[in-house]
């Protein structure tokens, strides 16, 4: 019981959390820097009438539900980008926090949990600001990148051999540095020379920079042979998501679409399932 109401709180915290950076996404100018004093200390309003919001109207997941998901005011329809945001924030502070609780009783210290937290709050924002606006900012792949050495640097005398991918065993089928820093510079450096060929064979229609620079954090934050998977996925992500749409008549064959939710989308899923994964598909493969 204590342990299901303090998932209940952590999940609650995420939605703040999905909030807040929905915010942060609404409001990004890319012409200016991606967090400025605006973006944390100006109420929110209502799109529509522009009326400022109270602070009930702000309770995570039970005011969108409680109004339907309109405005309190004007009545007008809210974007259920608000509400999503909210969900997808739980779910990433709570799948760090049982994720987490799997590996060595070591890896539970609260510097581990921040900085992974971290991270996919970072790759939920970059999400959120590719999906509206086409781009994904500088400043939020260098803080990917950033926080990848630090986990490297907290995890260097913990994570020993295959321990360091969240791929398992099925690390040494791909060969692995010993050391986690090399490891990490590896799948930095193949992230990138992959996803550079796509910009230049495509001239940057299909793929940007800003994905080129988002593989290449994702390969600092979790090395080889994790990134390959994420990669993997990440097309396999994209191509459903576009057979889907083209079948629905929501796009049309050659629309663009951002590539960067799905490299986030695979990356929480390699986090969450990436041993389980690759087990079930070398299952399939007879011996």
């Amino acid at each position: 019981m204590q342990s299901f109401l303090g998932e209940t709180l952590l999940f609650f915290l995420g939605g703040a959390l999905g909030s807040f950076l929905n915010v942060i996404a609404l409001r990004y100018d890319p012409e200016k820097f991606l967090i400025r004093k605006e973006m944390l200390f100006g109420r929110s309003y209502c799109p529509h009438c522009r009326g400022k919001l109270r602070w009930f109207e702000l309770v995570p997941f039970l005011s969108f539900l409680i109004q339907r998901g309109r405005c309190r005011r004007c009545k007008a329809r809210l974007s259920p980008q608000y509400f999503l945001a909210e969900v997808s924030g739980g779910v990433v502070l709570l799948s760090v926090y049982l994720r987490l609780g799997e590996f060595p009783f070591s890896l539970l210290s609260g510097w581990s949990v921040a900085l992974w937290s971290l991270v996919f709050a970072t790759l939920l924002l970059i999400t959120l600001i590719d999906i509206r606006f086409h781009i994904i900012p500088d400043e939020a792949n260098v803080l990917l990148a950033v926080v990848g050495l630090s986990i490297a640097l907290f995890a260097g005398n913990v994570f020993v051999g295959g321990q360091g991918s969240f791929v398992g065993p099925y690390v040494y089928l791909f060969g692995y540095p010993a050391s986690i820093w090399l490891n990490r510079g590896l799948g930095a450096l193949l992230a990138g020379a992959f996803f550079g060929f796509l910009v230049l064979i495509t001239r940057g229609r299909s793929m940007g920079i800003g994905d080129l620079k988002l593989g290449v954090a994702l390969g600092v934050v979790f090395g080889w042979p994790d990134i390959l998977l994420i990669i993997a996925l990440g097309f396999i992500f994209g191509s459903i998501y576009g057979l889907i749409a083209i079948a629905s008549k929501k796009r049309s064959i050659g629309s663009f679409v951002p590539f960067g939710p799905f490299l986030a989308l695979s990356a929480l899923v390699t986090f969450l399932f990436g041993e389980v994964i690759l087990r079930s598909y070398f299952g399939l493969i007879p011996l």
